[in-house]
């Protein structure tokens, strides 16, 4: 009871500062706070809401060195509804009411490098804990660009396969026996060790302790038509071998994860994907359900908005996508990353506003949440902008490590706001 009434009487203090130092419309974002009897005794609404608030001052001064972004517009639509319930969880995160929270990003290309993702993964896990490095797949085996913060390779026989679609991007069907030798790097700045692994694989797959006798513990989940193998090492280590053995015929993915409260934050993206090659990928919608996400941002369209674009098409491609993915999913908040600003033939994509529509009727409709990235990033024709920045590729379709980093790290901010306005809610309630 002391200690909440020291917070409450710093809270008041902080704000009343605030107030003095900023515009009217700046203090008007405050929150107004309760008397300490109103406060909700299992949840600290009012810390969170002043170390959030400290978290987005921090980032607005990163953010004020890019002058052709709009950090203003940077926040979620439609979250009141759509990630009410994933706000309580990372609530609950960080008053140690709940051990973990599962994050699934499914993208194109623009994820599949990494940077984006993986700068969103480590800003949000120095916050809400690390749970791991999540979901990662030897993508250089099958000869496609993989990301900076792991090394993947495969000893044995093997050969890619489309068919099913993982939720790892591909499926590697294997002939004979196969060793793993998977390493990780602090890349972006987080520890990166892991002392679990969970080997994702087909159903009649059976992993040997007596090929693994570093491994402390092991067992395997039955999940249908999969399987999952977990391992957990003597101690966290950025390194592990693991041998599968002779059984396993289909390898779809391995998730690093640490024994501690956090965010496990996986992420997967295809080049050229789009919901027109995913929307009948029903095996991928079944995948992602071994995850248990309590959120899937879902960042397509790019690739949708390219070539002859028909409104018809791209909304019946939209709702078998995501009629798919929400049906083995119906406990998962969704969140929409709207495509980032691009060029097609030479111009300004102008079909990208009308793609961005059917997905955000999409979103309405179905009370899901979304954030417009292209409006943030500056608008109409900001690609260009951010090409003379060095933050795009040449191509003015893709973008520079430094710009997806950018564009991570405003997605992670709009993380913080929308949790802050939970916070503030929760406390005017």
């Amino acid at each position: 009871m002391i200690y909440r009434k020291v917070l409450l009487i710093i809270a008041l203090s902080i704000g009343l500062m605030l107030s003095l130092s900023m515009s009217g419309s700046e203090a008007e974002e405050l929150p107004q706070l309760l008397l300490e009897d109103e406060y909700p005794q299992d949840l600290d609404t009012l810390e969170e809401f002043i170390q959030s608030y400290y978290l987005l001052l921090d980032s607005d001064s990163y953010l004020k060195s890019y002058k052709f972004i709009h950090p203003g517009k940077n926040k979620f639509q439609n979250d009141d509804k759509g990630m009410q319930e994933f706000y309580r969880k990372l609530l609950e995160l960080r008053n140690a009411r709940r051990d973990r929270v599962v994050v699934y990003q499914i993208g194109d290309s623009h994820i599949q490098s990494g940077y984006f993702s993986g700068t969103a993964r480590s800003s949000l896990q120095k916050y809400y804990g690390n749970a791991g490095r999540g979901l990662i797949f030897p993508l250089k085996a099958v000869r496609t660009n993989q990301p900076d913060d792991y090394r993947f390779s495969l000893s044995g026989s093997y050969q890619k396969s489309d068919s099913p679609r993982s939720f790892g991007g591909y499926s590697l069907l294997l002939d004979g026996s196969t060793g793993l030798d998977i390493k990780t790097n602090n890349f972006y700045n987080i520890d990166s060790r892991f002392n679990e692994a969970l080997v994702f694989a087909d159903s009649l797959a059976s992993l040997k302790a007596s090929d693994n006798l570093w491994a402390q513990r092991q067992r395997i989940e039955d999940h249908g038509a999969y399987s999952a193998h977990y391992l957990r090492l003597p101690e966290y280590a950025h390194e592990c071998q693991i041998n599968l053995g002779s059984s396993f015929k289909a390898l779809y993915g391995v998730s690093l994860e640490r024994s501690e409260g956090g965010i496990l934050y996986h992420s997967m993206g295809i080049n050229g994907a789009g919901f027109y090659t995913l929307k009948d990928q029903d095996e991928l919608y079944r995948q992602i359900a071994m995850l248990q996400p309590d959120l899937i941002i879902v960042s397509l369209g790019t690739n949708d908005a390219q070539g002859n674009y028909r409104a018809e098409v791209a909304r019946a491609n939209i709702q078998s996508f995501m009629q798919g993915l929400e049906s083995a999913n119906p406990q998962s908040a969704i969140l929409f990353t709207l495509p980032p600003d691009s060029y097609k033939r030479g111009k300004q994509n102008a079909d990208l506003a009308k793609l961005e529509k059917e997905i955000t009727d999409y979103a309405k409709v179905h009370g899901h949440a979304w954030w417009d990235l292209s409006e943030v990033m500056g608008g109409k024709n900001s690609v260009s902008k951010w090409r003379n920045h060095n933050m795009a590729a040449r191509d003015l379709l893709h973008y520079t490590p430094k710009g997806y980093m950018l564009q991570g790290h405003l997605l992670y901010q709009a993380f913080i706001k929308g949790y802050k306005r939970y916070s503030e809610v929760r406390e005017i309630k």
